[in-house]
């Protein structure tokens, strides 16, 4: 259950969000990592009167409907992530309930943490990157892709920090999250934690693109 609270977490805040927004204030910042200035090819979507951030146009489309989650990270990706266990199944949050999952376990030796690799296709990653969910989020690059890196607000500089997530605008109305959440306790710092999370998004998008 563990490895999966920062994806209910996550939910938890998309309903929060329905009801009243007065109290998720800030905006979304741009990381080293970012995605700099508006693309020369024409986006493949709009940019909403809501969202703060222009997002560039991505490649090309990388459909998820069709995905097995756990299929997104080969033999050689998995041991130079360290992982030594996973798991289909889908997400039980009441926002993505149904969500195809994979949880992708590093228990052989300390420090423990999890990966989570969820499917999501019923929003891009827009939402994150409007300054109204409980989250500070980065607009990033991930294998040239564009993806919002997000945090719960105020943990970005904390010590004892566990959780980071990466959703990839992997095609129109869908994004590809992978999350991960740290077991033992103070192993890495916040920044550690995300350098990891963006590179195993990196190695989900990488072998998507010979899915899709």
């Amino acid at each position: 259950m563990r490895s999966r609270m920062l994806l209910a977490g996550l939910g938890a805040v998309l309903l929060g969000i329905t009801g009243c927004t007065t109290s998720e204030t800030g905006s979304p910042t741009t990381s080293a990592t970012a995605v700099d200035g508006p693309s020369t090819s024409k986006p493949t979507s709009t940019k909403p009167a809501s969202q703060t951030v222009e997002i560039p146009a991505r490649p090309k489309e990388l459909k998820l409907n069709a995905i097995d989650p756990c299929a997104l990270f080969t033999d050689g990706q998995r041991g130079q992530l360290k992982i030594n266990r996973s798991r289909l199944t889908t997400n039980n949050s009441d926002v993505w309930r149904g969500s195809k999952e994979c949880v992708l376990n590093v228990q052989a030796q300390q420090p423990y943490y999890d990966y989570a690799a969820l499917l999501i296709t019923s929003e891009g990653i827009g939402p994150w990157l409007t300054g109204k969910r409980n989250v500070d989020a980065d607009l990033i690059s991930v294998a040239g892709f564009a993806a919002a890196k997000t945090v719960f607000k105020g943990s970005s500089n904390e010590r004892n920090s566990h959780e980071c997530a990466v959703s990839v605008d992997v095609a129109e109305g869908q994004q590809l999250m992978v999350s991960m959440n740290l077991t033992s306790r103070n192993a890495f710092t916040q920044d550690q934690i995300c350098q990891m999370t963006e590179k195993a998004a990196e190695m989900a998008v990488t072998t998507l693109q010979t899915l899709a």
